[in-house]
């Protein structure tokens, strides 16, 4: 949904950009378990200002004192490091950590620095319980996971807190559990680096936040569409749609295809779905499993998408993987297998899809504009860009992260490949973002829309990869009439 003025008012974060090994750091490597089968059995001193919430569901409040939560104008602690977006709002997330909380939930902790010289808040960054800038991304899998809780007082996050300068504050947001065999996530904070952080089974530090009610869990898959001549394809993950090896349709599957309906031009022409399953399990069950799966996909589209439509389903069994099943030494991997579980609707219109109009006001503001990486990343394609403001003037750079039809708005990316044009991938649940990309439009403290005079801002953009051969691709930066040709970087 778009961004109201109030909404961009609050969020007043920095861009969102996406940590290439370029940009910031990425997790460290985490072993994968083995994993139950698609079709087989099984499944100087600083401080900050001490929050005045009380604790969840908890009959006193044991959330740090104000001396106990202050913390050193240090250097970054251990762990994963994610830093600023703009090189004029100087923040850095310190330490962060996944940390499986009892067997439904996990947490993400870390500490937030404030290297600007003016006092900042969690609200500031639009990381607070109302706003929810902040989600973790299963890649393999293709789920997307938002706070717990509701926009609001039931947004399971820590306490709003003011950070002065050269000051930091502990955070800790809580989300539904990824599967067991989940390693690591992309984690995306509105003003940071989004990094790719390990899952450990340690115990949390304490904090309210861990202890408030479990509902509203907000998972859904990554949609995600690619376009050429008359085409639209659609990639939807199995393990949000459906039960453990079973074609019966999960509660998220619903708001899965409903998202996939906005995203579709055509309004007339044929629809192909296509069911795909790992290599576990019996061949000839997988085969019946991908065509049952893929039969009912079609079932809940049809209605959605209007009987302009010529419909057929088809399943695949294991025969068409997109990753590898196992791993180099023969072993399993999970990452790869879930993957390959996966449902793909193509739709092949009566007209041509129209690609999206873009505009030339970047330049005009005097801004400077590069590529910075495309790299393959799980299925998906990580595109970062470099936005600079040479110039002695603050120039104007008007990005909203929200759909349009017709258009590219100011900041936000495409990527043209041989096969296609990939679209940015967008999250199903309804949050103040409308795509896993750059969030906000505050790229200073305080100001909105601006890139000050020598600042330069990281854009990014998530986006389904395209066919394992395709060794370069061309991106496109709404308000920037040129694509630029890049090479895309195996992880």
């Amino acid at each position: 949904m778009p961004m109201t003025d109030m909404t961009r008012s609050v969020a007043c974060g920095a861009a969102l950009v996406l940590a290439l090994s370029a940009c910031g750091a990425l997790g460290r490597p985490a072993q994968s378990s083995a994993s139950d089968s698609d079709s087989g059995s099984g499944s100087g001193s600083g401080s900050v200002k001490a929050p005045d919430a009380p604790a969840r569901d908890q009959p006193e409040d044991h959330s740090p004192t104000h001396e106990e939560s202050s913390s050193q104008p240090e250097s970054p602690s251990e762990g994963v490091v994610a830093g600023p977006t703009s090189s004029a709002l100087p923040v850095e997330g310190r330490n962060l950590r996944l940390v499986r909380s009892g067997e439904n939930e996990l947490a993400l902790q870390f500490e937030l620095f404030n290297g600007t010289d003016d006092e900042i808040s969690l609200g500031t960054l639009g990381l607070d319980s109302r706003e929810q800038l902040i989600t973790l991304v299963d890649l393999p899998r293709g789920t997307a996971y938002g706070l717990i809780g509701s926009s609001g007082p039931d947004g399971r996050i820590s306490a709003d807190v003011d950070i002065e300068p050269g000051r930091s504050a502990p955070v800790t947001a809580v989300f539904a559990a990824p599967p067991k065999e989940a390693t690591e996530m992309l984690v995306v904070l509105n003003g940071l680096l989004p990094v790719t952080v390990p899952i450990t089974d340690a115990e949390p530090a304490d904090d309210p936040a861990l202890r408030g009610p479990h509902n509203k869990l907000q998972v859904g898959p990554l949609v995600c569409r690619t376009t050429g001549g008359r085409r639209e394809a659609f990639r939807l993950p199995s393990d949000v749609l459906f039960e453990f090896g079973s074609s019966k349709l999960s509660p998220s599957a619903k708001s899965a295809i409903e998202a996939l309906r906005g995203r579709v031009s055509a309004s007339s022409g044929s629809v192909t779905v296509d069911g795909h399953t790992d290599a576990i399990g019996g061949t000839s069950d997988n085969q019946t499993l991908s065509q049952e799966r893929a039969a009912a996909v079609s079932q809940v589209l049809r209605p959605s998408l209007g009987d302009g439509f010529a419909y057929r389903t088809k399943g695949h069994g294991e025969g068409e993987p997109v990753a590898p099943n196992t791993k180099p030494d023969g072993s399993d991997d999970p990452d790869g297998r879930a993957q390959n579980r996966r449902v793909e609707v193509q739709i092949d219109s009566d007209t041509t899809v129209p690609a999206p109009e873009t505009g030339t006001d970047l330049t005009d503001a005097g801004l400077q504009v590069r590529v910075e990486s495309v790299r393959r990343l799980s299925g998906y394609l990580l595109a970062s860009v470099k936005v600079t403001n040479p110039g002695s003037q603050a120039a104007s750079l008007e990005y909203e992260n929200h759909f349009t039809p017709k258009e590219l708005t100011s900041g936000q990316l495409s990527i043209a490949a041989r096969n296609g044009r990939q679209e940015l991938c967008g999250f199903a649940e309804p949050t103040y973002f409308d795509f896993v990309g750059t969030m906000s439009a505050s790229f200073a403290p305080g100001k909105l829309d601006t890139v000050p005079a020598g600042a330069e801002v990281t854009l990014w953009g998530l986006f389904p990869a395209p066919s394992a051969d395709v060794t370069s691709v061309k991106v496109q930066i709404g308000g920037y009439d040129q694509a630029l040709p890049t090479e895309v970087v195996a992880s």
